[in-house]
């Protein structure tokens, strides 16, 4: 337990909880497929940063390491469904149907593990640590093509366009990426610094192509039809 890594996790649910409903909303309104999957998956990211303030508030216990294990694997390859919805609808339902299936098999292996006591008593019990090996490697078809998904639409939107929000969404999904891997190495207060300074850098690309999308609203109600 510890009162920054609290501070630190309420932050990031806070900014993910807003960007969640600003996205939502928009679904709400278009009705875009992306658009509920990266609403879906930030809502997500909001319970795993609400889970560890939890924790970091009150404690680690294995139902509640569990939680958090499950929604951050999944929340990474929601939001990569969302990423690849964008560019290919296909391609994106696949990778919908793909996740659906692995996740199944990972809620039973999670369901039944024994979480490691030593684990849950490290300061920050991150990177599965708490799992036995043939649980953790379930984690990895999630994180692997949800963050090349992610980050990789970025990278190509923004090589397309050059606005430059794409780059900050993409940059903030490699702070969240770079954060959970130096966490892996030992680096454990990296994860949380990653998590709200990531979610921060893309929220702040998300309203960077909201004021865009409304400087080119009057132009184009100008444009004679």
């Amino acid at each position: 337990m510890s009162l920054e890594g609290a501070a630190v996790s309420l932050g990031a649910t806070i900014v993910s909880l807003v960007f969640a409903a600003l996205v939502f909303n928009q679904w709400i309104s278009r009705r875009k497929p992306f658009q509920f999957a990266w609403s879906l998956g930030l809502g997500l990211y909001a319970l795993a940063s609400f889970t560890q303030f939890l924790a970091e508030a009150y404690g680690w216990t294995a139902s509640t390491y569990k939680v958090y294990y499950l929604v951050a694997a999944l929340l990474v390859a929601v939001l990569g469904i969302g990423s690849v919805l964008l560019v290919h609808r296909r391609a994106g339902i696949g990778f919908a149907l793909y996740t659906i299936v692995v996740f199944a098999g990972f809620a039973v292996a999670v369901a039944g593990a024994t979480v490691s006591a030593a684990a849950l008593a490290a300061p920050i019990p991150v990177a599965g640590a708490g799992m036995p090996d043939n649980v953790r490697v379930f984690s990895f078809f999630f994180t692997i093509p949800g963050s090349i998904a992610l980050i990789g639409v970025a990278a190509y939107s923004y090589w397309r366009s050059r606005l430059s929000f794409n780059l900050w969404i993409g940059i903030g999904a490699l702070v969240i990426a770079g954060g959970a891997s130096l966490a892996r190495y030992g680096i454990s207060w990296a994860l949380y610094i990653g998590e709200l300074v990531g979610i921060a850098i893309m929220f702040w690309g998300f309203l960077a192509s909201q004021d865009l999308a409304k400087a080119k609203a009057p132009a184009a109600a100008h444009i004679p039809s």
